[in-house]
Parts: structure tokens; sequence; C-alpha cells
């Protein structure tokens, strides 16, 4: 799969707040690495940020129009989007053989799947 894109189109009946690192069903990140990173990025994907639609047992036609106007601008920008930076595993940040990421490689305070994200600084 090496030189194609993906990226998870998800909806959710739940406010982004129950989505959130404080929220009550956890951050959207963390629910959706197993398919993320395990599915998609293991066999060698470029993984995309997800699109999610929040709240969308309340959509009203209003509020559908809006977003599915701003699904078709994210499918318009699939090329441009930067992907989500993950660590490879043979990469050099892991210690083989336990595959547990080396000391120092993350930003601090980073906990979780975050942490096989790779640091990336703005210039």
């Amino acid at each position: 799969m090496a030189g194609k894109r993906a990226m998870l189109i998800v909806t959710a009946g739940g406010w982004p707040e129950h989505y959130s690192a404080r929220g009550i069903n956890g951050p959207i990140d963390d629910l959706l690495f197993p398919i993320n990173h395990g599915i998609l990025f293991s066999p060698g994907f470029t993984v995309l940020p997800p699109f999610v639609a929040y709240k969308v047992d309340r959509l009203d036609d209003t509020g559908f129009d809006i977003l599915a106007e701003q699904l078709r601008e994210r499918m318009r920008t699939l090329t441009t989007t930067a992907p989500i930076p993950y660590r490879q595993q043979n990469g050099g940040d892991y210690q083989i053989p336990t595959m547990e990421l080396k000391a120092g490689l993350e930003a601090p305070g980073t906990v979780g799947f975050a942490l096989h994200a790779a640091v990336t600084t703005q210039k």
C-alpha cells in the first residue's frame, strides 16, 4: 500500500467534547488509533487525519448541507493534507526487540498513543 493515502470518515452521535481528552468517550484520535495505525499505517498507507462528523443524529437539512460541503472541501485537499506523522517501526525510534519507544523522543507530557507520532517542529 506504499504510496497510497488513506483517511477515515467517521460519524458520531456525541459532541466533539465527548471525544476530547477529558470527555466521556476519550480522545477521538485514541479511539481511532487501532484502525489508523494498526490497519492502515502498518501495511504501508500514508494516513491522513480523520474527517469526523459529530452530533449527526441531530442534523437538520441546513446542518447536513454544511457538513456535506466540509467533507467535499476535505476531499478536494486530500493530496495536500499533511499525514499523521507516525513513527516507522524500524526507523530507529524503538528499542529492538521490545519495540518500546526510546526515551526522550516524545514532547514533554506526551502519553498514550500520541507517543507513536513523531514530534514535528514549526519553522
